[in-house]
């Protein structure tokens, strides 16, 4: 009996092996140096494409920012010096056009994915839009013709893209960095960083606002802290509307921001609305999540939603 049953055991852990063996490429891809490669395994194809695309992702990941900040500080009349480093990756979105099902086989109820991705087409689709990038952008020229405020304006836009757009150069050395060198696009990067420290210290824009926004507050002056010369004020407010939805309160917050003169006639220059609704229990923890919704949003954009629309608005005088 034990022998049937031993016998029994080994042809079920002999049909489970089988079942288990995968092609090579799922263990090792194999990429030549002309692609990157990345495999995913997944219940169905959908989820293997999405964990293939996480893996060829992680290999494009690139060091957009690595600071070496030394400090000094004197004890018994000798220096003692400490070194860190700060490092931040990000990942460049890959374009789907570019990405190529090699591989596909199933097994055990499972779906493995091969995707290829030619570093050639790549690099190629990646410096075009850097290149476009830096095409668009406003002439110095043009910069200086507009009021003081917009061009504080601009260089806080740009400054929310910065880490972006070095991200991408450090990954196209990495993919050729002879090419990318002798291309001009770091001369013109350099350039373009000069133009936004240059107008980033045109005016001040000093946030005026409510004690109930100060979550607000605290996010906007993130985001324009710094400045020189000219002095504006950024003046935001909420209004808010509720209703009840069964058992609980849905509130929408509408945040206002007017930008003005800090002289008179105080005169508004520029003025937004945001929105964000939001639901709870009661109607001011709906109205609190709302805010800080909003908070968060600004945050995260790096102060481009306040200035999200473009063109200067007709002006109205304060008495």
């Amino acid at each position: 009996m034990r022998a049937v049953n031993l016998l029994l055991l080994l042809v079920i852990f002999s049909i489970s092996a089988k079942a288990a063996v995968w092609p090579s490429w799922v263990y090792q891809s194999n990429c030549s140096e002309e692609y990157f490669c990345g495999v995913g395994i997944a219940e169905n194809e959908v989820m293997a494409k999405k964990f293939a695309f996480d893996d060829l992702s992680q290999q494009l990941q690139a060091n957009v920012s690595s600071q070496s900040i030394v400090s000094i500080q004197k004890k018994d009349n000798r220096n003692s010096y400490t070194l860190s480093q700060q490092i931040k990756l990000t990942t460049e979105s890959i374009p789907l056009n570019l990405v190529s099902i090699a591989e596909k086989t199933f097994k055990n109820n499972q779906t493995a994915l091969l995707i290829k991705l030619s570093k050639q087409q790549f690099y190629n689709n990646l410096a075009s839009r850097v290149s476009t990038f830096f095409d668009n952008i406003t002439t110095s020229s043009q910069l200086h013709l507009q009021p003081l405020w917009q061009q504080r304006v601009w260089a806080v836009r740009q400054l929310a893209q910065q880490s972006s757009v070095e991200n991408n150069l450090i990954l196209l050395s990495s993919i050729n960095e002879e090419k990318t060198l002798s291309s001009g696009i770091w001369q013109k990067f350099k350039q373009w960083q000069q133009l936004i420290s240059a107008l980033k210290n045109k005016a001040i824009i000093e946030v005026q606002a409510p004690i109930e926004l100060g979550v607000i507050n605290t996010s906007i002056n993130l985001s324009l802290t710094g400045g020189a010369g000219t002095v504006y004020w950024l003046q935001p407010s909420i209004k808010s509307k509720s209703a009840r939805d069964g058992n609980e309160y849905v509130v929408e917050v509408v945040l206002s921001v007017e930008l003005l003169e800090s002289e008179p006639p105080y005169r508004v220059l520029f003025t937004n609305r945001l929105k964000n609704q939001h639901r709870a229990s009661s109607p001011n923890i709906a109205k609190q999540r709302a805010i800080e919704a909003i908070a968060q949003l600004i945050e995260s954009s790096k102060g481009q939603v306040l200035f999200s629309k473009s063109g200067q608005q007709s002006t109205k005088e304060y008495l």
